[in-house]
């Protein structure tokens, strides 16, 4: 065996053994899903889809380039304009994922000058923009806004300072501070970079984390977002002034040199995007059925985190117990994925519940039932 082969291999079987080994897997039709982002129950909602039949001759089913050659259609423009006009900003560049979002702002706005304040607990694509960025990483506490500002006192900078956060913490489900940063970067002069993957659509009556704390975006505020959670779509976003977005369209690598999202996804999404703006209850909805299955759970004395989203962490710490959870859950007809090294912490394994507006309330019972299911089966194994 090649040496290569043999490093693949290797590194396959450690995971293995650590219980940390993914396997993609396709779900069956009667399974019901816990595990999905589609907070609003939009991504197979009939009226995009009977409005997509109606439109799609009109529509290409690929773009052919890159929004810089010939790619980039008059249905793109329609989505940024209204994604900027929904987020208060003066533009708006889509490009193709939350991903590619990250890493190329932050790769692009940043020099060897400049000083990146980051979250601990911020998303892996932000990690990865900070590395391929020339600029340098100050990692602060997670929501700690005092050791933010500690750090920012501590660190000398000839360029510009940075702030960069998730606006929902996708794991934990908790609210970044951002009244908080908001006025550290007031105080010290920084762009504060939002990331919304999990708040668009859900916080600040659905315009994100930002307006959740009744704040409005300036010059120094640039909001990210997704377009394949809440909006129930794919793609991504990046909101600002002119100026950013101009600047964007001319140094960022990953809107540049990578062919456009096809019109028929950007159609997707500016149809959802519509309905998310125009059904409130929807977003209310969705919130009080994740109070709800709190509550219940709460009551049964399990290990878990809530901060008022769509998000509920069931800790279970090793990743066997995870693992354990998952597939016996998934016997009775349920999938809750089950969160492992390295997306979050060693001793931090947990199942990651995620409430959908499709959910009905007797899907939600029965969850809580076979929970509590699989806990007395655990109990009784070990005894």
């Amino acid at each position: 065996m090649m040496n290569f082969e043999k490093f693949l291999l290797n590194s396959l079987k450690s995971l293995e053994i650590k219980e940390l080994k993914r396997n993609r897997l396709i779900l069956k039709e009667n399974i019901i899903n816990f595990s999905s982002n589609d907070y609003l129950g939009l991504k197979d909602n009939p009226i995009t889809k009977e409005n997509l039949c109606k439109n799609i001759k009109n529509l290409s089913l690929g773009s052919g380039a890159s929004t810089h050659i010939s790619g980039y259609t008059e249905i793109q423009k329609k989505l940024e304009e209204k994604l900027s006009s929904f987020k208060e900003t003066e533009n708006c560049i889509v490009v193709g994922s939350g991903y590619l979002a990250n890493v190329g702002l932050i790769s692009a706005i940043t020099t060897e000058k400049d000083i990146i304040f980051s979250d601990s607990l911020n998303h892996a694509s932000i990690i990865d923009g900070i590395r391929l960025s020339k600029a340098k990483k100050v990692i602060y506490k997670h929501n700690n806004i005092e050791d933010l500002e500690e750090k920012i006192k501590k660190e000398k900078v000839n360029g510009n300072r940075f702030i960069i956060t998730d606006g929902v913490f996708s794991m934990e489900g908790d609210i970044a501070k951002l009244d908080k940063l908001y006025e550290i970067a007031e105080k010290y002069d920084a762009v504060l970079i939002i990331d919304d993957a999990h708040s668009t659509g859900i916080l600040g009556e659905g315009k994100g984390s930002l307006f959740h704390f009744g704040l409005k975006p300036n010059k120094r505020v640039v909001q990210m977002g997704t377009l394949s959670k809440a909006v129930g779509s794919y793609g991504s976003f990046i909101c600002g002034t002119n100026l950013l977005i101009d600047y964007l369209v001319n140094k960022m690598r990953t809107a540049i040199f990578t062919t456009a999202l096809s019109p028929i996804q950007n159609f997707i999404s500016l149809e959802n995007l519509k309905i998310l703006i125009n059904q409130p209850e929807r977003r209310k909805d969705v919130l009080q059925k994740a109070k709800y299955l709190y509550e219940k759970l709460k009551e049964r004395e399990f290990n878990i985190k809530y901060y008022g989203v769509p998000i509920i962490s069931l800790i279970l710490n090793t990743p066997e117990r995870a693992i354990y959870y998952r597939d016996k859950l998934l016997e009775k007809g349920f999938f809750v994925q089950a969160i492992r090294p390295p997306t979050v912490p060693e001793g931090e394994c947990r199942l990651r519940i995620t409430l959908s507006y499709n959910h009905k309330y007797e899907e939600i019972e029965n969850l809580i039932k076979a929970l509590k299911e699989v806990q007395d089966e655990e109990i009784n194994r070990k005894n």
